[in-house]
């Protein structure tokens, strides 16, 4: 019996020891987190906190230069953002469109398109790519966020910004914008010149002064031919002519003017007509005096009391 009972004594001890050292393990993980301490941290999965990595900007004996950031092998070309191949891409049109424009855009196979210059180095007379009504209302959209407030939604330089400007701001509308030149010092007239522009900016001659930021971080390549094609549409609204219009809309044209030319007459004979007031009502007759009654006092002398 003696010996039953110092067993059960010493696995309760036991049991109890268990439980402490169990208890004591559990407090101790809670400073893990979120308390300050001047141990070093404890490390339970060490492979996940000293992985084998270089961050950037920083130094490695790996390679002979020192440098742990690498240069791409040479003639490679990023192809897309996303690990899927070109045969995927191209027989998904449905959902990979987004990610087939991003790999034109890596790609940038046409250096007329991203750089608005033709081979020579020369400003591109015209747009290199289709326009269509889409990219007219993207440009709308664009001009009127990034460029209207200093250039004015007409393109004529007087927007809210510009007009505060320390000197006139330019003028869409003006003929070095607008008229065909082969003088080399007036390329404002062709569409590359205006996309370098758009997303250079302009600088003095002698580089020390930004005249007007770029604005490449706002507008992609797409979004920046897509306000120069706006603003062709602008020029064209304040030197178009009739003759300029298609046979076919000339003649909603012209009923579209003609109503409005006979409602403004209709507004101004109205205008113009004198005022008339409306005729006075006729007076109304006064009341005829009430006949007065008759007196049926007794006359004095004629009977009757007096």
């Amino acid at each position: 019996m003696k010996k039953r009972e110092a067993q059960h004594r010493t696995g309760s001890a036991l049991a109890s020891l268990s439980l402490a050292c169990t208890l004591s393990a559990m407090l101790g993980l809670t400073g893990c987190r979120g308390d300050r301490a001047e141990d070093p941290p404890r490390q339970f999965f060490p492979d996940l906190d000293d992985q084998q990595k270089w961050k950037p900007q920083t130094q490695t004996q790996f390679f002979a230069d020192g440098r742990a950031m690498r240069q791409p092998a040479a003639n490679t070309v990023a192809f897309s953002r996303a690990p899927l191949s070109a045969q995927v891409l191209e027989g998904n049109p449905a959902w990979s469109s987004s990610l087939l424009a991003e790999r034109v855009d890596l790609l940038r196979a046409d250096d007329a398109v991203y750089t608005g210059k033709d081979a020579t180095g020369q400003y591109l007379e015209k747009i290199p790519v289709a326009v269509d009504r889409p990219m007219l209302e993207r440009g709308q959209n664009r001009f009127n966020i990034y460029c209207a407030a200093c250039h004015g939604y007409n393109g004529d330089g007087k927007g809210m910004v510009g007009v505060q400007w320390s000197y006139p701001l330019p003028n869409y509308h003006d003929d070095k914008y607008v008229v065909k030149t082969d003088d080399p010092l007036v390329p404002q007239w062709r569409d590359g010149y205006l996309f370098h522009t758009a997303r250079n900016g302009v600088w003095s001659p002698d580089g020390t002064q930004n005249k007007m930021p770029g604005y490449a971080h706002a507008l992609n390549v797409h979004d920046t031919w897509a306000v120069i094609a706006y603003i062709r549409v602008l020029q064209e609204s304040q030197r178009g002519t009739k003759d300029d219009v298609p046979s076919a809309q000339l003649a909603t044209i012209d009923a579209a003017a003609k109503a409005a030319a006979d409602a403004k007459a209709a507004a101004e004979a109205a205008k113009a007509a004198p005022a008339t007031t409306p005729a006075a009502p006729p007076d109304k007759p006064a009341d005829k005096p009430a006949d007065k009654p008759a007196d049926n006092t007794p006359e004095a002398g004629k009977g009757g009391a007096s």
